[in-house]
């Protein structure tokens, strides 16, 4: 059975674990991978980026970001074991390819490395909640999801 994959950028990825505008949509697709109905892909560099995103928050809304990191971690890793989530390596050549997307598109490198990687998770649908890196994606010709910015 062939199930649909979609990419969550980190500014998806963090609303499953700090409610906010669009967690909705988080709750969403992790609730259709723990049913097998979807496959969430990301970068190994999104868990870096969310600890970082965990870290501002606990300092500007007194959240405990060590807490919400293992629980993001914890439920990754039950995914895993289902095969509902698949976590891809930052390797040299999307650094590379990423690098070349940063001149031309203007965009972050860790944004650009998101991008790269969803290419690389072929077929997978991208989801961010940043209209510009959504529109970036588009104009790089990957498939957005629909509903989100």
């Amino acid at each position: 059975m062939n199930v649909p994959h979609v990419y969550l950028d980190t500014s998806i990825l963090v609303k499953r674990y700090v409610k906010e505008e669009n967690s909705n949509i988080a709750d969403t697709y992790f609730h259709q991978a723990q049913r097998g109905e979807v496959v969430v892909c990301m970068s190994e560099i999104n868990l870096g980026e969310a600890a970082v995103v965990f870290d501002k928050y606990s300092r500007n809304m007194g959240i405990d970001a060590r807490r919400q990191l293992q629980t993001m971690l914890s439920e990754l890793e039950l995914l895993e074991r289902s095969s509902s989530v698949e976590i891809y390596p930052v390797s040299s050549q999307i650094i590379r390819r990423a690098v070349k997307i940063v001149l031309e598109q203007h965009i972050y490198i860790v944004d650009a490395i998101q991008l790269e990687t969803c290419i690389e998770a072929a077929e997978a649908v991208f989801c961010s909640a940043d209209r510009k890196l959504n529109a970036t994606a588009r104009k790089l010709g990957i498939k957005t999801a629909r509903g989100v910015l």
